[in-house]
């Protein structure tokens, strides 16, 4: 794929005399990147002979642990690879940031807000036209390592790499994985058409359509289905800084038609159409979406349907909307026209960054058996893309391809079976007649990612440093804790007067008496004068009160079990180098085995218990202490030390090619002795 230009090439040259050359006289770099593949699960079914490849992979060369980062989530942990700094330097700390200025929740994706007004618009004709550039920034800090390699005349290939949305400019080929938004904005909103009305939505995170099926052509039998489906939001009738409500996003309109004798529906929606028997996935369908009259600014997105149930019931999924590759409504690539480049050759696929659908199943609408069909969708599209980049790969490239397949896959299917403890008890989310057909999934899984590594080894110029390795392992989520809880009883956070539960944002808590409040998965703030719009704790008083907390939950014991919950609390001042320390939580909770922050604890909520049993669906987890999560690293070579952590990646690929570390990093080449 050497398609760099003349000119980097000769500047690298020139500049790096006495350094490796780059290019083609450098054997190539070929990265496997395993979101959650956990080394004790490895290596078990390595002995049992169930993953041959990742066995003479270990034979060839070598196999360790590699360690993750603090706290061990995948954008933190993703950030630290591309950068080669730990999140003091990125700027990366959570899933989830809070605004200093309100305690809202946040995506730690983009920046904080600053406060200033840079949404104007002038209203036109009911029309509110943008003024000024605007735009949203990518809120991770540090350069990324294959801007480095471009520079210095690498062809660089990048596939679906988590935390790389809103898209950085580049001339490096980058296509951005976890993180990228769907067309509405968000990381992946599903549509339900049902004709059986829902006890309670208020926890589902879909939009559900109660439909009836209309008997249009009056033949006696009902046939026809008529909706819609939300698109992106009508940003030209919204005013600024205005947030859109579920009426103010454009939609199209989706018809369905039953075979009155088969299970089998027409599916009629945006610019196409597609038969679907039930039980079935359609196609991708494109929708245009008008954004302005007369078709002068027209959005392209794209869904799947899948047809849970036709008759006697009525059940019919739509995939969130996607940006469509071939014509993208936002930048989900770079350059722009990678993410067509790629669609030329793939056709279409998710464009959103987290395309396995965890939400219909944990709202329990999806059954084991419909996500895993989905699943294998997500997983032709991303052998499709392996594919494409062993094509293009030849001697001194680099080459990162991303599989997301063991990460959600052991978040939602840990209850039928523990595959790291065979002798932990029964998951509090078991469910006996899934468990029975679906107990083997996540290790069936690890096969199909054996036989992708088989595939690359195989078609990889013989010196080429293959690597594979994960950004962490893996575990089960039993317990969750509901830290704002735990800081109320303990009088760190306080309820306003006639409160004992509630929401940080809404007015339940007095801010002129707390001391700490959390946010995020492993975030815990302290509420400090000069930093939060209300705080109250001096600079000289906030070293103590954190070794205070911090060895307060420490030593907590779970009250119906007396396991502990917290395996250790980190200081950020003393956990992470770099000129962004300063925005990140003051403590960093790090839960023992089995334990994990409760979601409403992390979007801050206050609820009575502080323990209780994790009976979702989302029964294995991560986010806890980093040493308990270490990941793995495989090389084709042998490798004189170990110890190494992802930023130590980060600078061996640049040390690959002959390059020096990048501002900032921290780590060190796996290659030196």
């Amino acid at each position: 794929m050497h398609s760099a230009s003349f000119l980097p090439l000769l500047a690298a040259l020139i500049m790096g005399c006495g350094k490796e050359p780059t290019g083609p006289d450098v054997p190539g770099f070929f990265v496997l990147g395993v979101d959650g593949a956990d080394p004790t699960i490895l290596k078990r079914m390595v002995e049992e002979g169930r993953m041959p490849a990742f066995a003479k992979l270990i034979d060839d060369g070598s196999f360790q642990l590699l360690g993750t980062s603090t706290p061990p989530q995948s954008p933190v942990a993703w950030s630290s690879f591309i950068t080669g700094m730990d999140p003091g330097g990125h700027g990366i700390f959570d899933f989830v940031h809070r605004d200093p200025n309100n305690y809202h929740p946040i995506s730690s994706a983009t920046p904080p807000p600053s406060g200033e007004d840079d949404s104007s618009a002038v209203e036109v004709g009911g029309l509110y036209i943008p003024l000024g550039g605007g735009g949203i920034l990518n809120n991770r800090g540090g350069k990324p390592f294959w801007d480095y390699l471009y520079e210095a005349g690498v062809d660089v290939e990048v596939y679906r790499i988590p935390g790389n949305y809103p898209t950085p400019a580049s001339e490096a080929k980058v296509l951005g994985g976890m993180g990228t938004i769907d067309m509405r904005g968000g990381y992946g909103t599903y549509t339900w058409y049902t004709d059986q009305p829902l006890l309670d939505t208020s926890e589902i995170k879909g939009d559900v359509e109660l439909v009836s099926v209309q008997d249009n052509d009056l033949d006696g039998i009902p046939e026809t289905v008529i909706s819609t489906i939300k698109g992106p939001p009508d940003i030209f009738h919204l005013p600024p800084g205005q947030e859109p409500h579920d009426d103010d996003y454009l939609n199209s309109r989706v018809t369905i038609t039953l075979d009155p004798e088969q299970d089998v529906a027409l599916v009629r929606v945006g610019n196409g159409q597609a038969i679907i028997a039930e039980g079935e996935w359609s196609p991708w369908i494109t929708i245009s979406f008008e954004g302005l009259p007369a078709h002068m600014m027209d959005m392209t997105g794209a869904v799947r349907f899948y047809a849970k149930e036709l008759r006697p019931g009525f059940q019919v999924y739509a995939s969130p909307v996607q940006i469509w590759p071939e014509d993208p409504a936002q930048v989900i690539s770079s350059p722009e026209d990678f993410a067509q480049e790629i669609y030329d050759r793939v056709g279409g696929f998710y464009t959103q960054g987290l395309p396995e659908e965890t939400n219909a199943l944990k709202d329990r609408l999806f059954d084991d058996g419909d996500y895993l069909s989905q699943v294998k969708l997500v997983q032709q599209e991303t052998q499709a893309m392996l594919e494409m980049a062993l094509d293009h790969f030849e001697r001194g490239d680099m080459t990162f391809v991303y599989m997301s397949d063991l990460d959600l896959q052991c978040h939602m299917l840990w209850r039928h079976k523990d595959p790291k403890y065979p002798m932990a008890g029964i998951h509090p989310a078991y469910e006996p007649e899934l468990a029975a057909q679906y107990a083997g999934a996540i290790e069936e899984i690890y096969e199909h990612v054996d036989r992708t590594l088989a595939r690359v080894r195989s078609e990889l110029p013989e010196d080429t440093v293959l690597m594979v390795m994960s950004d962490h392992g893996f575990g089960p989520q039993v317990r969750s804790f509901h830290l704002n809880s735990w800081l109320r009883d303990e009088g760190y956070l306080v309820m306003a007067e006639g409160k004992e539960t509630g929401f940080l944002l809404t007015g339940d808590v007095d801010w002129s008496k707390t001391q700490a409040y959390g946010v995020g998965f492993n975030g815990l703030y302290l509420n400090l004068t000069g930093r939060e719009a209300q705080g109250i704790v001096d600079e000289v008083e906030a070293e103590p009160l954190m070794r205070e907390i911090a060895g307060k939950l420490e030593r907590y014991r779970d009250p119906d079990t007396d396991a502990s919950v917290i395996y250790q609390v980190d200081l950020a001042n003393e956990a992470y180098n770099g000129d962004r320390t300063a925005e990140a939580p003051d403590l960093i909770v790090g839960y023992d085995l089995g334990y994990a922050c409760s979601d409403e604890s992390t979007l801050g909520e206050i609820t009575t218990n502080v323990v209780e049993d994790n009976t979702t669906r989302w029964s294995g987890n991560h986010l806890g202490a980093a040493p308990l999560f270490p990941g793995v690293l495989l090389l084709d070579q042998g490798l004189a030390t170990t110890g190494h952590d992802l930023t130590d990646l980060t600078v061996s690929i640049l040390d690959h090619f002959g390059l020096p570390p990048g501002e900032g990093m921290i780590g060190q080449s796996i290659f030196k002795d």
